[in-house]
């Protein structure tokens, strides 16, 4: 009996990526959605932006948190509420398209459509893309890691693609300048993909040099300028928009315009006592007030404010930043023009008596909500950064419990949980509701991460020990001018290398600020920890068959 001709290798692998989308997504029908709907800072903060540009309001009246986060989360929910397409939905589809990409584009270094096809599954059912703080929360930490790995993903392929038509380039380049747009635009601490965006794309700029025709070297160092010439337009775009509307240029005030420079300065005054956690002591405020008369506008306010005495004056770096900004807003200036002015004339004044040498200084300023760099932090960041890589090789949580899903309910008022299922067009539960206790589909997408947590950590020592073989492999043959597997090398470097970034960032932030062991902000980590160690293992496994083909195919000739 004859195959039919339809049933070939290609479309089996069609058929069956389809159906590990339909799967995933089967198992997340039924799950609902939750936040923190009354947090002015976080979930709240998103909410209502997303309701604005729906009504083609922009953010909304001015008030201090207008321009405190990104824009790009609550563009997400605006584009979901308009195609009319549910979170859930939203969010399942984001992490089939992040998969699918990272596979099409590693198809040029693993060939093998089973190992992709694994690869595939693994992206997809890993713990994070259904845990309930990265899937079904209604905040930016539920789309960022899947802009990050598309990001990445393009970028490889920008490099993988180095010889391919000028016209793919392009398109390539395109899209990674959208997804490095949306990602810097999505979180503040965003600038840590720059290393590997830039390394690549400099690798890849080498590479073209090398080419003979000088036209064609021009025309594809033009098409990859496309990426970060896209992002300093999208920056600019929405720093323009924010001033016509606002009067401040900047895409948020916690990365632009004063604020962030009147918390340097102060952060760079020596304080009295050196506290892990508080850049800017009460002790350190007293002694700004004294040569700051616009700074001290704001002392009977921030003083008495909650985040401030619950500390004893000596709030740590996020709550600060919050403190100062609900500071400014309650002293009356409630439009971002004179909030501006205020930040920049204390600036100034402090400034100056930095200058003139009325304090003592110290350097090391990293952003608003981290203390400055200190060699006293060494051994809690050795100690906070193993406790991250424990988690992410472990697959679990700080707890040490296996990440997991479960319907919960929103926190809320009962017209606000409402206004969170119109907005996502998804089930939302209300504090008092009674939630089904049948929830198979969860028990199963529980089970599934159980798995991960299990096996993770003899995946990832395997992946390690594939690692190190493919580097030996290159390194050795640099010798020969032969460059075995040269781009595999580059790639998987790349990958664990931001990997680790990821995890040094996070863990130096946990030390100095507040804690961030959580899976949210760790998430881009356990994805590229994924895609770093399971392509290493099919490379090397295909390099190593490779070898053995040969050497006895010369056998065979003898």
């Amino acid at each position: 009996m004859r195959t039919p001709k339809f049933i070939n290798k290609k479309n089996i692998f069609i058929f069956y990526i389809i159906a590990i989308f339909l799967i995933r997504l089967f198992l997340s029908t039924g799950t609902s959605v939750w936040a923190w709907s009354y947090n002015q800072y976080d979930d709240g903060m998103m909410i209502k932006d997303a309701t604005s540009l729906l009504t083609n309001n922009w953010l909304g009246a001015f008030n201090q948190y207008t321009l405190a986060k990104g824009i790009t989360f609550p563009l997400y929910l605006a584009l979901i509420n308009k195609i009319g397409i549910s979170f859930i939905f939203a969010n399942v589809f984001m992490c089939f398209l992040a998969s699918l990409t990272f596979i099409m584009v590693m198809r040029k270094v693993i060939p093998s459509k089973i190992s992709l096809g694994i690869i595939y599954t693994v992206l997809m059912f890993n713990p994070l893309a259904s845990a309930s703080w990265t899937f079904q929360r209604v905040y930016r930490d539920s789309l960022y890691s899947y802009l990050v790995i598309i990001l990445f993903s393009l970028i490889i392929a920008i490099y993988l693609n180095r010889n391919a038509p000028v016209f793919k380039l392009f398109l390539y380049s395109i899209g990674a300048g959208l997804f490095l747009s949306a990602t810097w635009l999505a979180r503040e601490d965003s600038p840590w993909v720059l290393p590997f965006v830039a390394v690549a794309l400099i690798i890849t700029v080498y590479f073209i040099l090398f080419f003979k025709q000088y036209k064609q070297k021009i025309i594809r160092i033009l098409a990859i300028t496309i990426v970060p010439l896209f992002l300093i337009i999208s920056i600019l775009v929405v720093s323009t928009i924010n001033y016509e509307h606002y009067g401040v240029f900047a895409t948020n005030e916690f990365t632009g315009g004063y604020l962030p420079k009147l918390f340097k300065v102060l952060s760079s005054i020596e304080p009295d006592q050196w506290m892990p956690d508080v850049p800017i002591p009460k002790s350190t405020r007293e002694k700004a007030y004294k040569v700051s008369p616009t700074f001290a506008k704001l002392e009977p306010i921030l003083e008495k404010h909650p985040f401030v005495v619950n500390e004893n004056g000596n709030a740590s770096c996020s709550m600060l930043a919050w403190a100062v900004i609900d500071s400014v807003q309650w002293s009356g200036r409630i439009d971002g023009e004179s909030s501006q002015a205020f930040y920049k004339q204390s600036y100034e004044e402090i400034s100056a008596a930095i200058s003139e040498g009325k304090f003592k200084t110290r350097g090391g300023f990293v952003s608003m909500f981290e203390s400055p760099l200190d060699i006293r932090y060494l051994k809690p960041l050795a100690n906070s950064f193993g406790q991250t890589l424990g988690m992410t090789i472990g697959m679990r949580n700080f707890e040490n419990g296996t990440i997991s899903t479960w319907n919960m309910p929103s926190f809320g008022s009962n017209a606000q949980v409402k206004q969170l299922e119109n907005l996502t067009h998804s089930k939302a539960f209300v504090k008092n509701e009674k939630i089904p206790s049948r929830q198979n589909k969860l028990y199963i997408t529980n089970d599934i991460s159980k798995l991960y947590y299990n096996l993770n950590p003899l995946f990832f020592i395997l992946g390690t020990l594939c690692y190190i073989y493919i580097s030996l492999r290159f390194f050795f043959s640099i010798r020969k001018k032969k460059y075995i597997m040269r781009d595999q090398w580059i790639i998987l470097t790349g990958l664990f290398l931001s990997y680790l970034l990821r995890l040094l960032l996070i863990s130096y932030t946990d030390v100095c600020s507040i804690f961030m062991k959580y899976t949210m902000y760790l998430a881009p980590s356990y994805w590229l920890m994924l895609m770093a160690i399971f392509p290493s293992i099919f490379i090397a496994i295909r390099d190593i068959n490779i070898r053995r083909s040969k050497k006895h195919n010369k056998i065979n000739i003898k």
